[in-house]
């Protein structure tokens, strides 16, 4: 039986949240539910927030957007009161993921991969966003990098988390709670959407078609998977959006070797059988095209299929 709690809207007054004295504005919209015995996921903030609740600290998966981090504190304070956060992984750079970087910091390891640590602090200019983004400040970048994977001995639990190179970025990496069967793979993974592939900071169709199916081979039908977005996802999800990026990686070697303009791939239409399910493709379609552009125009393209 799922559990589920929302953050009552009103004014809650100051309130001590994990050793720091934060006004508790009204935050509508941040919802939890325990999925797992002690796992919870959060919603609201910006991406899925995954809180593990398995012994006297806490272990946190991604942070939300900065604006949200006083609405998220205080959810996760009523679902575990008065206990500390000792980890905070961000897993990719994107500010949706980094914002309780900037309240915990102090007092709690952040882990990232060194690629993503290093997004933080420089200032991108995302392409397909045309967006420049300015450097977070160095207290609040992640302060413990690893450049393949490790684990974490938890309570009754191994959390290791791996590197999952040029995907989303160059620098995703997904995090596996063995006992539980839980695998948290945030941009890694889309559903009810086309996956977004961030060619300026290092993402490209072959990698995150690539990282779809080591993230197959680690799972099991009983895997319960978490995403940036939506609810508890399984393995057909992931067995689906492989199939969605071959489709794609193969459109866009035969536009290459015909000699195709961006426009013109995108006018071929190859994501026709998925525009009923997942919505527009042109953006997906763009990044599929850049980012295997800035891959393999140094290639000859039968050595990259």
């Amino acid at each position: 039986m799922l559990k589920r709690r929302t953050l009552i809207k009103g004014a809650l007054g100051s309130i001590i949240v994990l050793g720091r004295n934060l006004p508790a504005y009204p935050q509508s919209g941040i919802s939890s539910f325990e999925f797992s015995p002690g796992f919870y996921l959060i919603q609201g903030s910006g991406c899925n927030v995954v809180l593990a609740d398995l012994a006297d600290e806490l272990v946190l998966i991604d942070g939300g957007l900065p604006e949200s981090a006083s609405g998220l504190l205080n959810e996760i304070q009523m679902l575990a009161p008065a206990k500390r956060i000792s980890s905070l992984f961000n897993s990719n750079w994107r500010p949706e993921h980094c914002g309780l970087n900037y309240h915990l910091a102090d007092n709690t390891t952040i882990i990232a991969h060194e690629n993503t640590r290093l997004w933080q602090g420089a200032d991108p200019y995302v392409e397909w966003e045309h967006k420049q983004y300015q450097p977070m400040p160095l207290d609040a970048q992640a302060n413990h990098g690893f450049y393949t994977g490790s684990s974490l001995q938890l309570e009754g639990e191994t959390l290791i988390y791996e590197h999952l190179p040029k995907a989303h970025t160059d620098g995703d990496i997904y995090l596996h709670f063995k006992a539980a069967d839980i695998l948290v793979v945030s941009d890694l993974l889309a559903v009810n959407s086309f996956p977004l592939i961030d060619y300026s900071t290092g993402g490209w169709i072959r990698g995150l078609r690539d990282a779809t199916q080591t993230l197959l081979d680690i799972s099991s039908d009983n895997t319960q998977i978490v995403a940036s977005q939506g609810s508890i996802l399984a393995r057909h999800d992931l067995i689906e959006q492989h199939a969605l990026l071959e489709s794609a990686w193969q459109a866009v070697v035969l536009a290459f070797q015909n000699g195709l303009s961006l426009y013109e791939f995108q006018e071929t239409n190859p994501m026709q059988n998925y525009v009923a399910e997942r919505g527009d493709p042109t953006l997906f379609l763009q990044q599929v095209f850049r980012s295997a552009w800035y891959h393999i125009s140094e290639r000859t393209i039968p050595n990259v299929i």
